[in-house]
């Protein structure tokens, strides 16, 4: 049976490598083909265990740390690639936490988790662990991330190769021929070199005032390609309302303030990105929750969740 947490133990002691190699050794531990072990390294990524540069083709497992979870909950928890088994931890007075695989999806790795009372017991745990103690990771997070701008410029779809262009109505991509017509501003998905995915915004041309003369207009610059990652590019072009995310306090919460935790729930056709994910996740740990529609992330407080809304220019609807 796949063990996730020997696999990470075993990414953490060879620290980088070749993705393409990467996916072949997941995929012979986990009997698994190729696409359900990239989407699980994908998950990994967003847990914080790992760093890919997709492109690139090469991995690098994070540095094992613990890190407060928001709030005053006295509860830290491991990220990082963990260079031991659950075991170790438990030894040591950790609570470990199995993830429950979804549906047919590989497991993951198990939630590491550490409750005190007095700071000296954090910094003995990470000292007999060999990990290092990070402030609150979650917050640090959530302060880091910026409103979303363009990628570096980029070249357009080739005019006779196929591209979609993403529906800001339903949140799909649809063919488009780009054969002998102006193309329309919007995030475009195509083919390079054959195989891999590639995702440009075409941005809409911009009137400037020539220089001197404050009420005088210059024709509109030329259309410009900039290279994007997905799901950035997904909510630049939403609207600011369509497919919100949603925040719900939870149960126990006896007040509603910025520091009341609670759950995030994103709709797919609208993911959050990677940074905006792991933000999430720093919240307690665990991955998101997904269903046919939605993904859920628990433990976020109110005040991170807006945080991570307002940068990407979309609405929190709350209750």
């Amino acid at each position: 049976m796949f063990d996730p947490d020997l696999f990470i133990s075993w990414m953490a002691d060879q620290g980088t490598g070749s993705l393409r190699a990467l996916i072949r050794d997941a995929s012979w531990a986990s009997g698994r083909e190729g696409r359900p072990v990239t989407r699980w390294l994908s998950r990994l990524e967003a847990l914080g265990a790992v760093t890919i540069d997709w492109r690139g083709g090469q991995w690098t497992a994070n540095p094992c740390e613990i890190t407060d979870l928001p709030g005053n909950t006295q509860t830290a928890v491991l990220t990082g690639a963990r260079p031991a088994a659950p075991g170790f931890y438990r030894e040591r007075g950790a609570v470990v936490m199995p993830q429950q695989p979804e549906n047919s999806q590989l497991p993951l790795p198990a939630a590491v988790w550490l409750q005190y009372t007095d700071p000296s017991r954090l910094h003995e745990f990470a000292a007999a662990i060999s990990a290092t103690v990070v402030p609150c990771a979650a917050e640090s997070s959530a302060r880091s991330l910026s409103p979303f701008t363009p990628g570096p410029a980029t070249a357009p779809p080739a005019r006779d190769s196929p591209a979609e262009l993403l529906d800001p109505v339903t949140g799909r991509f649809s063919p488009v021929n780009l054969t002998g017509r102006r193309p329309v501003p919007g995030l475009y998905k195509y083919t390079q070199f054959g195989r891999l995915d590639r995702y440009a915004l075409l941005r809409e041309p911009s009137r400037q005032a020539a220089p001197g003369h404050q009420n005088t207009s210059v024709p509109p610059t030329e259309q410009t390609w900039h290279s994007v990652d997905r799901r950035s590019g997904i909510h630049h072009v939403l609207r600011p309302s369509a497919f919100p995310l949603r925040w719900k306090a939870d149960q126990e919460a006896r007040r509603l303030g910025r520091s009341t935790l609670g759950r995030l729930t994103a709709d797919l056709r609208a993911p959050l990105p990677l940074p905006h994910e792991r933000t999430a996740v720093l919240c307690t740990g665990l991955a998101s929750l997904r269903t046919a529609d939605t993904e859920h992330y628990d433990g976020v407080p109110f005040h991170i969740a807006d945080r991570i809304a307002r940068t990407l220019h979309r609405r929190l609807e709350t209750a």
